[in-house]
């Protein structure tokens, strides 16, 4: 879509990276296919999963196997709160329409070890 192109092109353009696409339910049933010393970051867009409400549910799955990668979780312009999304131990939250600034502002802190979290408005 759209937005993941929006997404890959700024990341591509500003950092040295290798971007592959995984639908949750793929991983959920192959976990083998996060191999987290391979990853620096990855990115869960709530939109393109099989159900908002098991966002947390979902991210604490992820959680299990990102040992040491840091996740960003995108969030659908209809969803009101992240403090779940927080709660469930994404380390960053930005909307799923962001700016090139705040993808940068973004990715710039979850790899210096920080966290990052834009509030719906």
């Amino acid at each position: 879509n759209q937005t993941n192109s929006f997404i890959c092109d700024t990341i591509q353009s500003n950092y040295s990276a290798v971007i592959t696409f995984h639908k949750p339910n793929d991983l959920f049933e192959n976990p083998e296919m996060l191999d987290d010393s391979s990853l620096d970051l990855a990115i869960f867009d709530l939109n393109s999963s099989y159900g908002i409400g098991n966002a947390p549910k979902s991210i604490q799955k992820i959680n299990q196997y990102l040992i040491t990668s840091p996740l960003l979780v995108m969030y659908p312009s209809s969803f009101n709160y992240i403090t779940p999304l927080i709660e469930a131990g994404a380390h960053g939250v930005i909307p799923n329409t962001p700016t090139e600034t705040e993808i940068i502002k973004a990715i710039d802190n979850l790899l210096s070890g920080n966290k990052y979290y834009s509030e719906p408005e």
